[in-house]
């Protein structure tokens, strides 16, 4: 019997499908699984195919959920970031043809090909925006042996156009912005976060479910192989776009929401490997209080404790109840840092000990300096509370106001040579190497589910060295982990940043300045660390650390040139801060990504997607770092599609062109797109001091614009019940006319009139940190029009 007539048989007569199947096997090529029969059901459409069943479900929010096993029985793929009930079955369609099924819901259409069972998603025309390929397979479930357990190995391959660019899967340290024709291996490490999403220049985005370590290969062929060493099934959403806006967004409604952080967490965090008793922590913050320099977060690295997981200061902390007393008289906030490993010899130890809430180890060792660690098992609710009541009794309940989870992926210092813990190892939800991934994703959600039972509901901010798939909506925050302190490192950073911005996840950090060595006295250094804090200005949370040799780290230590640069940086920050707290809220309520390569802003400008060492802050500020030991001047891209004006001159350039731009040591390159209404609020020392000042409105001409600032209490949860403000402000180009709505929103604490000064920009006006003059307006919550003089 040929193959055509095999499948035709098979396809008139569903009831003969064993027959065809060892027919079919007999007769053709192993990997064909060409479709027997479909089925129109409550849970999406179903396909029998030769080698397995097929099911796809359109999403209500025009997402699409494929999922493949080699057997008849989908089992229960629901896990902790993904929940099925994340996608509802929307209504769909479907038509029949001769070579395939195609599905339609709203703008999704998905198209079945009956000889391969290969799955297509089209556009309203009928293109092809991403396809499973015929070859070597569509997609493949087959057994496996990972670290010495039977398990599965599931793969998918997708067929990928030339001009194809692919970005997101996270953090990685390559270099590159563009994950086109890379290998990468998707494995939570130090320095490297595994986030198996990724999104196509073409304008879709793909998130594959698996929590398992993942090969992600496209090196040769236009061909992307995606392979997770243990899984039960392929499982994958498809997410429309076009707009990376729109995917991201869509990937949020599938994962969870990100929550606003308390206002004082986008200002300056000042941190170092360590601060070594309490008084040193007080006299940082007095000194910083006497300066005038801008802060409002402290870190207490490692080393507070009495042993890892006792949660008991040492006598070089008396007190700390009352020394963090004295700080938020300071106004400073304090984070203190929490492994999840746990050393015998204390209370804590013995409570997980006699509960058997750790992981049962498997062939990596926790390391050698902590004898007898063992890792707690976060995968499991009743060890998650257990986690967060001991943190509970010992920091929050005495003041402190953030948790920084150090080593979530979770690892020893050298991750890189030893493995993941938890390959092998045993958990709560099973075989650890099929969760392994997700260790940040849960251990967050113990500190962040704790904080949201307390009655105080007081906004948390939680900082991880790994995170995952849905980790955004546990308010917290990676930053890019222990890191090498040179201008190679620091160049590393920004496409590293920008691609797990393209993961879906908002707030991301570094250590400025790098955690592994520099001098603060050493002349080099000093240049290094400038430039990596003017960079970090613009970041999503602004945050300098590190290890340095003559364990100092506060801005003064760099001497006096450098602190003057790092102070006027400090403050350009806390005077955009109602443009910051603006954009959180967007990133809150409208899915929004704070931090953006160019394919979010400029997708159809080819030169601008292709650029990895520039970005944009927000949807106005076009943020150029300076990366190169030494350098004078650097050159910038300016998109196309519209004006630019430097923030420091105030001159105009048209989009589309390269430009050197001088930048000696105090000069970051930064440009402001034309159509702005930028805010800036009165200088602070820290957030919140000056509730009442003025704010200056920046108008940059050439195109219509449009800003709406954002006010709440800064500090609780209840905007979650509409406790909030939105100041609607529009910019008419033609008629040079800035435009106040009235104030949206029903927040107790409104002001009733607020002060503005209208500045139109221009050359030499309107530039720079320094405050500027313009019109003063006074709003009152209604229409207003002021009209202005280009």
């Amino acid at each position: 019997m040929t193959d055509r007539l095999l499948r035709a048989v098979c396809r008139i007569l569903p009831c003969l499908a064993a027959l065809c199947l060892s027919l079919h096997a007999a007769t053709a090529p192993a990997h064909p699984d060409f479709v027997l029969h479909a089925e129109k059901k409550a849970t999406g459409e179903w396909f029998d195919l030769a080698n397995g069943t097929l099911r796809i479900i359109p999403c209500t929010n025009g997402i699409a959920r494929v999922t493949y096993v080699p057997g008849k029985v989908i089992p229960n793929l629901s896990n902790f970031a993904i929940p099925d009930s994340a996608c509802i079955t929307a209504p769909f369609s479907i038509e029949e043809s001769s070579s395939g099924f195609l599905m339609t819901s709203g703008g999704l259409r998905v198209r079945v090909e009956k000889n391969t069972g290969a799955v297509r998603f089209l556009d309203l025309e009928n293109r092809t925006l991403l396809a499973e390929a015929d070859w070597p397979y569509p997609r493949r479930v087959r057994p496996a042996t990972t670290d010495g357990f039977a398990t599965n190995e599931a793969a998918v391959w997708f067929a990928l156009d030339p001009d194809e660019r692919l970005y997101g899967l996270g953090q990685h340290q390559t270099g590159l912005l563009d994950q086109r024709n890379t290998e990468l291996t998707l494995l939570q490490d130090n320095t490297n976060i595994a986030i198996p999403f990724f999104i196509s220049s073409n304008g879709y985005g793909v998130l594959w479910n698996s929590a398992a370590v993942t090969d992600w290969d496209n090196r040769f062929r236009q061909v992307l192989a995606i392979r997770s060493n243990a899984a039960d099934a392929v499982d994958y959403y498809y997410l429309p776009g076009p707009a990376v806006d729109t995917i991201i967004r869509e990937y949020r409604n599938l994962t969870g929401n990100a929550p606003l952080f308390p206002k004082w967490a986008y200002g300056f965090w000042q941190s170092k490997l360590a601060y070594s008793s309490s008084d040193e922590l007080l006299a940082v913050a007095a000194k910083y209080r006497a300066m005038h320099i801008p802060l409002d977060n402290l870190v207490l690295d490692a080393g507070w404790e009495t042993s890892f997981g006792s949660r008991t200061f040492s006598s070089q902390y008396p007190n700390m109840a009352d020394t963090i007393k004295q700080l938020h008289d300071e106004h400073v906030q304090l984070m203190v840092s929490i492994w999840p490993l746990f050393q015998p010899g204390n209370p804590n130890y013995d409570a997980f000990a006699a509960r058997h809430l750790f992981i049962k180890p498997g062939a990596n060792e926790l390391p050698a300096y902590l004898p007898g660690a063992r890792l707690y098992d976060a995968f499991n609710s009743e060890a998650r509370n257990l986690y967060w009541q001991q943190a509970k009794s010992a920091l929050y309940d005495i003041g402190v106001d953030a948790f920084w989870l150090d080593s979530t992926e979770p690892a020893d210092l050298y991750a890189e040579e030893h493995g993941s813990i938890l390959a092998g190892a045993q958990t709560a939800m099973g075989f650890g190497s099929k969760v392994a991934n997700m260790f940040p994703l849960m251990t967050t959600d113990a500190i962040y589910s704790g904080v949201r039972r307390q009655p105080e509901d007081k906004r948390t901010f939680i900082l991880t060295r790994s995170g995952f798939t849905g980790m955004q909506r546990n308010a917290a925050a990676v930053w890019s982990g222990d890191t090498l302190t040179d201008f190679d490192t620091l160049r590393r950073q920004i496409p590293a940043g920008l691609n797990y911005s393209l993961s879906g996840m908002p707030y991301w950090t570094t250590d400025i300045g790098g955690f592994v060595g520099g001098n603060t006295d050493d002349p080099a250094y000093r240049e290094l660390y400038v430039r990596w804090f003017e960079y970090g200005a613009f970041c999503p949370v602004f945050r300098t650390h590190g290890a340095r040799r003559n364990s100092q780290n506060e801005l003064w230590s760099f001497g006096t040139e450098a602190q003057t640069i790092l102070t006027e940086y400090d403050r350009l920050r806390y005077r955009l801060m109602p443009y910051i707290y603006a954009l959180a809220a967007r990133t809150t309520f409208e899915g929004y990504t704070p931090m953006r390569a160019f394919l979010f802003d400029f997708p159809n400008d080819p030169r601008a997607i292709a650029v990895n060492d520039e970005f944009m802050f927000g949807p106005s500020l076009l943020v150029a770092p300076v990366t190169e030991a030494g350098a004078a001047s650097r050159y910038v891209y300016l998109p196309k599609g519209t004006d630019w004006y430097d923030f420091w001159t105030g001159k105009r350039f048209s989009g589309g062109q390269t430009i050197q731009r001088d930048a000696p040591l105090w000069v970051l390159p930064l440009y402001v797109r034309a159509g702005t209404i930028l805010p800036l609020g009165p200088e602070e020392d820290y957030t919140g001091e000056n509730t009442n000042g003025t704010i200056e409105l920046r108008v940059y001409p050439g195109a219509d614009a449009s800003l709406k600032l954002y006010d709440d209490d800064g500090t609780t949860y209840r905007y979650e019940q509409g406790q909030y403000t939105w100041t609607p402000i529009r910019w008419d180009d033609a008629v040079s006319t800035l435009s106040f709505s009235h104030a949206e929103g029903n927040w107790p604490g409104r002001k009733a009139s607020r002060q503005f000064q209208i500045v139109m920009v221009g050359p030499g006006h309107g530039t720079g940190e320094a405050q500027a003059t313009g019109m003063a307006t006074t709003y009152q919550n209604l229409p207003l029009q002021v009209r202005l003089k280009q």
